[in-house]
């Protein structure tokens, strides 16, 4: 088996492992060389700008046996910019399962990214089991908000208006907006247009989705929200704010459309208290249910240490364990001052503990409580802290 990135003229046959592998049919101009010199003309997503990041596998004549997606995007991590790579069509034929393709597929992929120097990789897991064997594990938990509609009360404080986004009218604030709400919150992404091309509607009349930019009156924007409707229930697609003044601004918004709309679900980070502008918890006036939002790994684990954010000043030893990965396979010593890393070096204590990558990502990320740390000694480094990721891939 021989595992490589993939050629131009062998991207076509990736869309078809892809459909025989799930089992559903391609769209008739999915692998034409139009459908291709338009996607490399004017991508309209991040996986089409990285069309090429896809690690196959091939069998000794040459045919696909499988493949992945690897593209990356820059995210959020403790105050910086980091490299994650998005992981996706994980697929293999029938007829070359358990030989060990998507395993090798992911190793050159990882290794790779190592080399680069990337941070993170992140993916959306059918299976959470299959996926740890890679080193992957939960991470991002978003909470989902379900609320009547008739509950959510007015805010005569709140004094602006929602406008509508056609033809990028307003695209530029609600960017904005999200940029403004991100901020703290790692993994999220440092979006560019081909992000954006799939969260904010410009043609509303045309795609029966619609973007608002909530302003005040002197025009300043503060609450950004995408929604689709369904079977009378207003599914927002992206909901941020600034400050207060914009969460109860785009509550109003909302508020205004109850004539046709029954209900509102809404994604937010967990940190987001909903509940302090919705005074109406009875009789199901609203509920939230937490759901895990995909699978993390840290691909580099000492560029990692050095971006990350500590907790005040001291030193941590541990010693990492990664399948994968064959250099993050030692030491970390690391010294930090005024809550940043210092120095790092590979001798520990005479205690120094082992750390498989899987804890290692979930807690450097920030995405564990303080109970599943079992040594207070790693408490500067492992800490909770505000991470979410609505971007799909």
């Amino acid at each position: 088996m021989i595992v490589r990135k993939i050629r131009e003229e062998e991207y076509a046959r990736t869309c078809e492992v892809f459909a025989i592998a799930f089992e559903f049919p391609m769209a008739e101009n999915a692998t034409t060389p139009k459908r291709l010199e338009e996607i490399k003309r004017n991508p309209m997503t991040r996986e089409e700008k990285y069309y090429l990041e896809r690690w196959a596998a091939f069998d000794h004549q040459n045919n696909m046996m499988g493949f992945l997606i690897g593209f990356p995007a820059r995210v959020r991590f403790d105050g910086k910019a980091a490299i994650c790579t998005c992981i996706g069509g994980v697929s293999s034929l029938p007829q070359h399962r358990r030989k060990g393709v998507i395993a090798g597929c992911f190793r050159k992929h990882l290794e790779d990214s190592y080399k680069k120097g990337y941070a993170f990789s992140y993916l959306y897991p059918f299976s959470t089991v299959f996926y740890r064997q890679f080193g992957y594990e939960l991470c991002v938990e978003n909470v989902v908000w379900d609320i009547d509609i008739k509950t959510i009360p007015y805010f005569p404080e709140a004094k602006g208006s929602a406008v509508l986004n056609e033809q990028k009218s307003v695209r530029q604030e609600i960017e904005q907006v999200y940029e403004t709400f991100m901020q703290n919150c790692n993994l999220t992404f440092v979006r560019e247009d081909c992000d954006w091309n799939r969260i904010i509607c410009d043609e509303p009349a045309r795609e029966g989705r619609y973007s608002y930019v909530w302003k005040t009156e002197g025009g300043i924007p503060k609450g950004a929200l995408s929604f689709r409707k369904e079977e009378g229930i207003m599914h927002c697609e992206a909901f941020y704010y600034t400050d207060e003044e914009g969460l109860k601004g785009l509550m109003n918004h909302i508020r205004s459309v109850r004539s046709h709309f029954g209900r509102v679900r809404i994604s937010v980070p967990k940190h987001v208290a909903l509940q302090e502008v919705l005074p109406e918890a009875s009789a199901g006036g609203f509920s939230r249910e937490m759901h895990f939002s995909g699978m993390g790994r840290v691909i580099h684990a000492e560029n990692v240490l050095r971006m990350a954010k500590y907790q005040g000043s001291g030193q941590v030893s541990f010693r990492l364990h990664d399948d994968y990965i064959a250099e993050n396979n030692r030491v970390f010593h690391v010294t930090f001052e005024d809550d940043r890393c210092v120095a790092i070096d590979e001798e520990g204590d005479s205690d120094t503990r082992d750390l498989d990558i899987r804890r290692f990502s979930r807690w450097i990320l920030g995405c564990g409580s303080k109970e599943e740390i079992p040594d207070q000694k790693w408490n500067p480094i492992f800490y909770p802290k505000k991470n979410y990721i609505c971007d799909g891939f």
